[in-house]
């Protein structure tokens, strides 16, 4: 027997691919993807934003 005997080509698709979803399906789907990654992209952007913050003070400040 082999591996794809055992595996479901339906299982294999996306929910959305499957389901028959109508256009406001999908939209609202699309917004929320591209909303999360604005929201990643903020929050990895402060983070590097902060990094180089404490790089540039680590440079100038005074070693005792």
């Amino acid at each position: 027997m082999t591996i794809d005997a055992f595996i479901n080509h339906t299982v294999l698709a996306c929910p959305m691919c499957m389901s028959g979803a109508d256009d406001n399906t999908a939209i609202a789907a699309n917004s929320a993807i591209g909303f999360l990654l604005i929201v990643l992209l903020g929050v990895l952007g402060s983070f590097l934003t902060f990094i180089f913050y404490l790089a540039r003070k680590a440079k100038t400040a005074p070693i005792d």
